[in-house]
């Protein structure tokens, strides 16, 4: 017994009105009245062509065939690629003859739920075939061919097929389609049995769907036919993945365009074909794309130019998308931003001095500092990967000196100041200077170089710059105030001293090599050490590092307090104005 309470329902369901099944149109009619004749052993295949029916299309249907009088020829059957409202007379006949029969063709949909009716347009027609008696048979392996191909992806394949027959026979290769255009072909057009026809495909332009053609092999009268069906599928989620998902580039008005970027497309587990097309909103076209057609994974190489352009921010769009596939477009914006054109290089006027003396003269080998303005982008020494093949560096982030026009060592960089190693030259007098950076070359400046030009490192305060034995510093209580922390110099003691510009060494070695073991200076050295105005014995004098030079001195007997510090060699003298703290 059916429960009070879904009675309301049911009534409902019972009541609810129909879907139409039918609209208004003439019914169906087949247009096909005559058929071409058939040759036994061969392949037929030919459309019976319909039209009209009053059956709605939204509708699933199947079509099916009957013969209502008469006979087809032996080996001929009616067969329809399924749910498609299309049929076909196929086969291989095998006996000759003329066969007269009707044929009825039905396009039927079955009610499947309360809501539809069931509907059927059908239509009959009298058609007559002629069968003649075969030529030699010409034999193939596939007697038909289904391929399937998904829109946004390669091509489908080519097809081959092995024709043969009893003995060497010569034939023609010839290709149809019912719909699509040309997207069926076949080769070699002619051949001799045994032979290998290719069948291939071209997809472009198709849309999804599917589509009947048949390659026909023809020798003398007899003809074999092999029906092909392409069946086009578009799968409207394919997204396309780029990375990154924006592009940022910098440039300045006349330096180098910035370096190209590298962009990254992917489908994932899937390779699809796609395209790429560059949108700008000014008449310059400063944004590119390459290769402009990928395959997933791909990579696409983006450059971006400022030539021509203003100092500003220009917005761009790369569109990424696939052919035939709707609401494919993936959008990549790119900006580019052109700076303000930097300032080039400018050397202080009397802005080249020895790094070690601050004198106004630079000798090979010796640390030089320059003084100026906009002379590098950044700010940072040297470090392990600028030295390459065991050479010093001769720049560091695109800055570099020259002295004389040979290139000099860097080991510091920033705006206002670089330390440079003066390279081996054998010139001397007033030589140019210059300094050259990613945003241009300064003005040649002029400097003194000698062969030597003696300085002493030192602390602040004019102090010079020592240590003692152990490595600790030499150091009074001025020096304290000044934050450096050590202990005086002891008449008597063995301390160290620091220069550069000494010259030459024993063995010589290149200014920009670096120093693997000290080297002593080479004789005849010249040289002198007077502390308070008492030469100092000269434990050793030579090079430790590039441009470094280590005085190891004894102390004469002097009485305590802050005594002056000088060097001279061949007639040269370091700076006059230096103490070293000495107490007992």
């Amino acid at each position: 017994m059916i429960a009070r309470r879904t009675l309301p329902l049911l009534a409902l369901l019972f009541t609810a009105p129909l879907l139409p099944a039918q609209v208004s149109a003439p019914p169906m009619q087949i247009l096909t009245t005559s058929l071409p004749a058939a040759q036994t052993g061969a392949s037929y295949y030919q459309q019976l062509q319909t039209t009209g029916g009053t059956c709605l299309s939204t509708l699933t249907f199947t079509p099916t065939a009957a013969i209502d009088s008469g006979a087809l020829p032996p080996g001929m059957y009616i067969g329809s690629p399924s749910a498609t409202k299309q049929w076909f007379l196929q086969g291989t006949p095998t006996a000759t003859g003329t066969f007269s029969f009707t044929v009825h063709l039905y396009w039927t949909h079955v009610r499947v739920s309360p809501f539809d009716t069931a509907c059927t347009d059908d239509a009959a027609q009298a058609l007559t075939l002629t069968v003649q008696p075969g030529v030699p048979v010409i034999t193939v392996n596939r007697s038909q061919i289904a391929v399937t191909y998904h829109t946004g992806h390669f091509p489908p394949p080519a097809d081959f097929v092995q024709v043969t027959s009893p003995t060497p026979t010569a034939f023609a290769a010839q290709s149809s389609t019912d719909a699509g255009g040309s997207w069926l072909s076949v080769s070699p057009a002619s051949t001799n049995t045994p032979a290998t026809i290719s069948i291939s495909y071209s997809i472009s332009g198709l849309a999804a769907g599917v589509y009947t053609g048949r390659v026909t092999l023809t020798s003398g009268t007899a003809a074999l036919l092999i029906p092909v069906t392409l069946t086009v599928i578009t799968d409207p989620s394919i997204s396309l993945a780029p990375t990154p998902t924006s592009l940022a580039f910098s440039a300045a008005p006349g330096a180098a365009d910035p370096p190209a970027q590298t962009l990254a497309v992917n489908v994932p587990g899937d390779a699809v074909i796609f395209q790429a097309t560059t949108v700008v909103l000014t008449t310059a076209k400063w944004l590119s794309v390459n290769p402009s057609a990928s395959a997933t994974p791909g990579q696409l190489t983006v450059t971006a130019s400022a030539k021509g352009l203003a100092t500003g921010v220009y917005n761009g769009n790369i569109l990424l998308s696939v052919n035939g596939v709707p609401n494919s477009v993936t959008t990549v914006p790119v900006t580019l931003t052109v700076q303000t054109a930097a300032a080039t290089p400018a050397i202080t006027p009397n802005g080249i001095l020895n790094a070690a003396s601050a004198g106004a003269a630079i000798a090979p080998g010796a640390w030089v500092s320059v003084f100026g303005t906009a002379l590098a982008p950044t700010t940072r020494s040297w470090r392990t990967a600028d030295f390459v093949n065991g050479l010093l560096p001769l720049s560091l982030d695109g800055v570099s000196v020259t002295i004389n026009g040979k290139p000099a060592a860097i080991a510091f960089i920033s705006p206002t100041q670089i330390n440079a190693l003066a390279t081996d030259d054998a010139a001397t007098g007033l030589v140019p200077v210059q300094v050259k950076s990613p945003a241009g070359t300064s003005p040649s400046t002029l400097v003194l170089l000698q062969t030597i030009a003696p300085g002493f490192f030192q602390f602040p305060g004019n102090y010079v710059a020592a240590t003692h034995a152990d490595g600790s510093y030499v150091a009074g209580p001025a020096l304290a105030k000044l934050g450096v922390l050590g202990t005086p110099a002891k008449p008597g003691e063995t301390i160290v001293l620091y220069g550069t510009g000494f010259g030459a060494t024993q063995p010589a070695i290149s200014a920009t090599a670096p120093v693997t073991a000290a080297l002593p200076l080479a004789p005849p050295t010249g040289l002198a050490i007077r502390i308070a105005g008492v030469d100092a014995p000269l434990a050793y004098a030579g090079l430790i590092s590039p441009g470094l030079y280590q005085f190891n001195v004894v102390v004469p007997q002097l009485a305590d307090g802050d005594a002056p510090v000088v060097a001279e060699m061949r007639g040269l003298l370091t700076q006059p104005t230096l103490f070293l703290p000495i107490s007992k």
